[in-house]
């Protein structure tokens, strides 16, 4: 029989089992306030369970007692057993005793006690001598209080006497004008006896709780409470208990010499009282003490280290801050130093507390609170609030440097409060900031003196530039295309002042900052400040200019003249040789015309050329990818001093600086850059390929020489004439032709005789510029008609085509008297400005380029700088808006896609229509 109640019993514990696991197990969140006066919190449910009957809640909540004229018999159960009692309960409640009096009830008067016997059970009343007064559950008389002895010599206080639990001689505060918060017990209750206290008996709780009082009355208009400290404050002689809590006139004298070190703990303590004006004693500002928002020790922390601008924000319910703080601590700040004799000392720091839903008015009260539940209270003390005041924002403000601080505190203390309802349950926003701060007049004149500076040398770079363009295009009157080219020449160089100077603030700062190690002596601007405002816009301004000098650019390279001139003449043709069968049979006298594919392959050379980079953009790109992000050299643009490559999990990072981050963005961009032009330059082109030069050395092998127009007047000149008369050859002649170049069996590819230079500057005369416009006007005025016979348009493009061939072959070859140049190099300081000082009148002239690659002015190659500088300023310019490196990244690398294919198709129009090679022919 026992056996099968046991594996009855085990069968119904595993069905019991097994269907609890597919039930619910949360339970309601109670807590022990929540209960009714007949409930109790079950703390091993954790929820309310109804006492028994005659029984209700204990003052601790967490147990039944019995009700009046019930005795007790507590076994440790919450809920008691009770049992009626005719007679009177006993103090310890556990017995029934029997009244000795006439009434029989023994509800004894004022200034008598009960007295029992648990002998006979019996109970009486006893009257107490007059300096005692009875003390209720007790049988004793105890001493009455000694406010009411003082003033009656009693133990007990006329009504009209008697305020907050206190007596006093007088009561009458009326005469101090102000106002209380409405419908508040504790300030109804408190405020005036708080005064009278402090006055009458020097009491020191009392003065306390008066500045309490202050503390939190301080943002009413007309505030009673304020009132009555001032007049405590004028007391004569001087009340010798009452806070301190209005600093003097003036600014606060900062402790002489004191300086900090970086990332140093800031010494900073609080001394801290209870609501009802108790000292609770001193304590440190770490471990949140000051912060609402919850979050790790060390990450709240990091907010005292010295030189960290820290923010934090957070939305908390109204119900935690009361669970928090159900009364509130107040709190007076303070500094932490030594003297010079070492002595320990503390300095108050200046506290502004302002309240915006009374006004505008900031008041400098030095004792402060975070949350409020005392004075919403209106039924009872015990009941809960209506209304919080809290504690929404906390800026802790230094001023560097703190040795001499000037006519700003060094260190300063700013609250602001707001009211929130408690009936609503909503989250509020709290926000806890350290900001640290210096004089920026004197950097911001250094920047306008820069930027003033600069901006006139632009000016007067720009007027030169200006010049040289007029004299170029053969302007000689100033015109609307004059000042249309004077604004893109301008626009280009504000970009590069303004780049100038915020990459030198940029620099400056990180180096300035980041390398204080010792004494600090000079922080970041203030964030969105004057100084980081007019930074961004400076850097947006550039990087808008440097857009329109790219637009300026891009017009002028896809709109430039260009005119291939092949050298090759008409030839007869050779015979295969004498084993052709048929050679003799047909005897051909009529030359054979020069093949075209020689001006195809120029022309799609010179096409490959348009984009061609000595940086490569994807290559930049993910190296700065890897640099910024991977490595993470951007997370060393915080505002403190630390220079960590990566934040852990439980380092909080504080805010990002604009600056820092824009000086190391740049720095990284602009160095990479310069890395690749180096390696371009001694590597690539040395050992893999030179495409520009290349392109020289296709001309000569073409015998097509390349004339480019960059303006009505000026140009370049690549000199293609092959040295061996002709490039119609076949494989073996051409690696003969090379052979007998390389040993110097030949005449040089140079236009000069003995001279291998074949890149040339143009400067043309007025005269040549006007029949090279007579020659081309043909077919300007057939591309401008756009509609017409096809046949005559190819008619008339071939026809263009070799008259421009002829004009330029003799042009070439000084076979023109009355439009002839001259050679000669250009002065150094005529190519470091490119500004030609003489103006050619009677003869064209042709400036040597040793180097050969000065044409490169009409494609990306020879705008290296320009291209590099707007790829940096359009990454910084999406990384300050998104703070993102990513994104800027990827947008960057969109950007330069779709600028490349605009670049190519029209300049591959451009090719086209001025070569007179049609587009099916490029590649």
């Amino acid at each position: 029989m026992t056996q099968a109640r046991l594996v009855v019993a085990l069968m119904l514990a595993i069905s019991t089992g097994c269907a609890s696991q597919g039930l619910d197990t949360s339970i309601p969140l109670q807590f022990p306030s929540q209960c009714n006066r007949d409930q109790f919190f079950n703390s091993a449910s954790l929820r309310c369970q109804a006492c028994g009957s005659n029984q209700h809640r204990s003052p601790s909540g967490l147990a039944c007692t019995c009700d009046r004229g019930f005795t007790m018999m507590n076994l440790g159960s919450p809920v008691v057993q009770c049992s009626p009692c005719n007679g009177t309960v006993s103090h310890d409640k556990r017995r029934c005793l029997r009244c000795t009096e006439a009434e029989g009830d023994c509800q004894c008067g004022t200034g008598q006690t009960r007295v029992e016997s648990l002998t006979n059970l019996t109970a009486s009343c006893f009257t107490c001598s007059p300096d005692t007064l009875g003390i209720p559950a007790s049988p004793i008389c105890g001493l009455c209080r000694d406010s009411f002895y003082k003033v009656t010599g009693l133990c007990h206080c006329p009504d009209a006497q008697l305020t907050g639990g206190v007596c006093f001689t007088s009561t009458d505060v009326a005469s101090v004008p102000g106002s209380v918060p409405q419908d508040s017990v504790w300030f109804k209750t408190y405020l005036d006896s708080s005064l009278l206290g402090c006055l009458d008996y020097n009491n020191l709780t009392a003065c306390q709780l008066l500045a309490n009082m202050v503390a939190l009355a301080a943002g009413r208009a007309d505030s009673k409470a304020v009132h009555l400290y001032q007049l405590a404050a004028s007391h004569q002689p001087p009340l010798p208990f009452l806070p301190r809590l209005y600093p003097s006139t003036g600014t606060p004298a900062f402790p002489r010499g004191l300086t900090f070190r970086s990332n140093e703990q800031l010494p900073l303590m609080l001394a801290s009282y209870s609501a009802s004006g108790q000292l609770v004693g001193w304590e440190d500002v770490s471990g949140g003490i000051l912060q609402l928002c919850p979050d790790t020790q060390s990450r709240l922390n990091t907010a005292y280290l010295f030189g960290t601008t820290f923010r934090q924000s957070c939305s908390i319910s109204v119900q935690e801050l009361l669970i928090k703080y159900p009364e509130p601590v107040f709190h007076q700040l303070f500094l932490r130093h030594t003297d010079s004799d070492g002595t320990l000392m503390v300095w108050p720091v200046p506290t502004q507390s302002h309240f915006p839903e009374s006004g505008t008015t900031v008041h400098s009260i030095q004792r402060f609170f975070l949350v409020d539940g005392l004075t919403g209270r209106a039924d009872s003390l015990m009941s809960p609030p209506r209304s919080i005041h809290y504690l929404s924002s906390l800026m802790f403000s230094v001023r560097i440097p703190t040795s001499s601080p000037g006519a700003t505190p060094a260190l300063q203390l700013s609250l602001q409060y707001r009211t929130a309802s408690v009936a609503d349950n909503t989250s509020v926003l709290v926000s806890f900031a350290v900001a640290y701060s210096m004089d920026e007049a004197a950097m911001q004149l250094a920047t306008t003196i820069s930027v003033v500076v600069l901006s006139v040398l632009s000016l007067l770079v720009t007027l030169l530039e200006t010049s040289s363009w007029s004299r170029r295009s053969g302007q000689h009157t100033l015109n609307f295309t004059t000042l249309i080219k004077f604004m893109a020449f301008l626009s280009g160089n504000l970009a590069n002042t303004f780049f100038l100077v915020t990459f030198g603030t940029g620099i400056y700062w990180l180096v300035a900052f980041k390398a204080q190690f010792s004494i600090v002596t000079a922080m970041l601007p203030s964030p969105g400040g004057t100084i980081e405002m007019h930074f961004k816009s400076y850097v947006s301004l550039a990087f808008i200019l440097k857009a329109l000098q790219l637009i300026h650019l891009l017009v002028v390279q896809l709109s430039i003249d260009i005119f291939l001139i092949d050298w090759e003449r008409p030839h007869k043709p050779r015979a295969s040789g004498p084993s052709a069968p048929l050679s003799g049979l047909v005897a051909s006298t009529a030359p054979a015309a020069p093949s075209a594919w020689r001006r195809l392959l120029v022309a799609n050379e010179w096409n490959e050329l348009q984009a061609v980079r000595r940086v490569s953009p994807v290559l930049q790109l993910l190296a700065a990818l890897l640099l910024l992000q991977v490595v993470g050299l951007v997370n060393m643009a915080t505002r403190d001093f630390r220079l960590n490559l990566h934040t852990g999990g439980d380092d909080l990072s504080s805010l990002d600086s604009p600056i820092l981050r824009y000086g190391i963005i740049t720095s990284v961009w602009l160095g990479l850059g310069l890395l690749q032009l180096l390696i371009y330059h001694l590597l690539y082109e040395r050992c893999v390929e030179d495409k520009v030069r290349q392109f020289v050395d296709l001309c000569s092998i073409s015998n097509v020489s390349v004339f480019v127009l960059m303006h009505r007047c000026y140009g370049y000149y690549i000199h293609g004439r092959s040295v061996h008369g002709n490039a119609d050859v076949s494989i073996e002649t051409l690696r003969n032709n090379l052979r007998n170049e390389e040993e110097d069996r030949c005449a040089q590819r140079g236009l000069e005789p003995h001279s291998d230079t074949q890149v040339f500057e143009v400067a043309l005369t007025e005269r040549v510029c006007q029949q090279l416009n007579r020659v081309t006007l043909p077919l300007t005025e057939l591309n401008e008609r756009r509609h017409g016979d096809r046949a005559e348009s190819q008619t008339q493009a071939a026809r263009v085509s070799h008259n421009m061939n002829t004009l330029l072959s003799l042009f070439l070859q000084h076979s023109l008297k009355d439009m002839d140049y001259i050679v000669k190099d250009k002065l150094a300081l005529e190519r470091i400005l490119k500004y030609e000082f003489q103006q050619p009148t009677e003869r064209s002239v042709l400036y040597k380029d040793p180097d050969g690659t000065v044409f490169g002015e009409v494609l990306y190659y020879g705008k290296e700088l320009l291209l590099l500088i707007f790829d940096t300023l359009l990454f910084c310019v999406i990384d300050m808006a998104s703070q993102d490196i990513v994104l800027a990244a990827v947008l960057t690398y969109t950007v330069q896609q779709v600028l490349d294919i605009i670049r190519f198709r029209v300049s591959r129009r451009n090719l086209s229509s001025k070569t007179l090679v049609d587009q099916c022919f490029l590649i």
